[in-house]
């Protein structure tokens, strides 16, 4: 489950007036059972630098281990296709990936197109759907007869039937009220916490990455610009003002609060923690 990358450069239309190189010399690990943040702004090399994770793009030079799949210039198509097994990704609204006649069939199609038995594709869709809490009774209707909410965790259920050792979100929560985006990265983080994969979130959500993240990588201009803990990265103001990133509200809030002689023990990640520090000082310091 780990990602390894190792000199790899990526350049678009080589040998073209339009030549351009979207990656520069990344040498960078993604650990496995983690949870990463991939940030950085758009045209920073992020979307380039997941697509060389399964082979939709090969780097250009050096290598990229996805799992033990080792993919470079001249991978052949058989060794991409093991790639491929190995990640799944959600894109930005995965429901209209949808299109099968039932929800069952629907999460059944990833894993059999992978030539597992009818058999066990039932049973691994379920399992999914089950914990996804897609209600049984659910399974032969027309997933478009379904809420938005409830189409999303079916095409979610689809992408982990294929058991991926790796998930990357991309932008996953685009379009959602504040409700459903919550609910939502809770969702995939209970899935992460359940299925131990590694999972790369990219966003431009900083509240997002700082609360459910274990480390953050930051690209920019096509290079690795900055990685290590969430909160060391994001508690990094020089860092975060020179790559224009914004600054978590709550990491904003500490930071005033610091100005002003009050000093939380830790970092909190979230609002509901903020609280409990702020509280914990008072009772200190009353």
């Amino acid at each position: 489950m780990t990602i390894k990358f190792a000199d790899v450069n990526v350049f678009y239309n080589r040998k073209s007036p339009f030549e351009y190189l979207a990656l520069k010399n990344i040498n960078t690990t993604f650990e496995s059972g983690k949870f990463y943040g991939l940030i950085g702004h758009t045209g920073s090399g992020k979307s380039t630098l997941i697509q060389t994770m399964n082979g939709l793009i090969l780097p250009s030079s050096g290598t990229v281990e996805t799992d033990g799949v080792v993919l470079q210039k001249k991978t052949k198509q058989k060794v991409i296709h093991q790639a491929k097994a190995k990640v799944g990704m959600v894109f930005q609204f995965p429901e209209h990936q949808l299109f099968e006649s039932t929800v069952l069939k629907d999460v059944m199609f990833g894993p059999m197109n992978m030539g597992v038995s009818e058999e066990a594709a039932k049973e691994k869709a379920c399992y999914y759907l089950d914990l996804l809490n897609v209600h049984e009774s659910l399974l032969e209707k027309s997933p478009f007869e379904l809420s938005g909410g409830q189409m999303r965790k079916v095409a979610i259920a689809g992408i982990l039937a294929m058991e991926p050792s790796i998930l990357i979100l991309d932008e996953p929560t685009a379009g959602l009220d504040p409700l459903s985006h919550d609910e939502t990265m809770q969702l995939f983080y209970d899935v992460y916490k359940k299925m131990g994969i590694t999972v790369i979130l990219i966003t431009h959500d900083m509240n997002d990455v700082l609360e459910f993240t274990d480390e953050v990588k930051v690209m920019a201009e096509g290079q690795l610009a900055g990685e290590g803990g969430t909160a060391d990265i994001l508690t990094d103001s020089h860092f975060m003002k020179h790559y224009n990133l914004e600054v978590p509200r709550v990491i904003q809030l500490v930071q005033d609060l610091y100005e002003k002689g009050i000093v939380l023990n830790g970092t909190p990640k979230n609002t509901a923690e903020f609280i409990e520090l702020y509280k914990e000082w008072r009772q200190n310091n009353a």
